[in-house]
């Protein structure tokens, strides 16, 4: 079990902890560590962001995904409104 050096609360959902086996990065949003045993601060903080680069990456197809299934879905109730002038 490793041992606490420091902590600082960063803000009031993000804490950086040092502890012997390195630095830790918790997101209480979230409910979890974004960054686990990283060597540096900066690693840590390149972890969390990487992290959430992906999740945003996974999130934004997600919604375009769904966004294209409901525009097919309402396409087919709607008539062209071209000609309403």
């Amino acid at each position: 079990m490793s041992k606490v050096l420091t902590h600082t609360q960063l803000t009031d959902t993000l804490g950086l902890t040092e502890c012997t086996n390195g630095f830790w990065l918790y997101d209480e949003t979230r409910g979890m560590n974004l960054a686990m045993r990283k060597d540096t601060e900066s690693e840590a903080f390149t972890s969390a962001l990487e992290y959430y680069q992906r999740r945003l990456a996974e999130k934004e197809h997600a919604y375009k995904e769904l966004a294209s299934k409901v525009d097919a879905f309402v396409s087919q109730f709607c008539e062209d409104d071209d000609d309403w002038w």
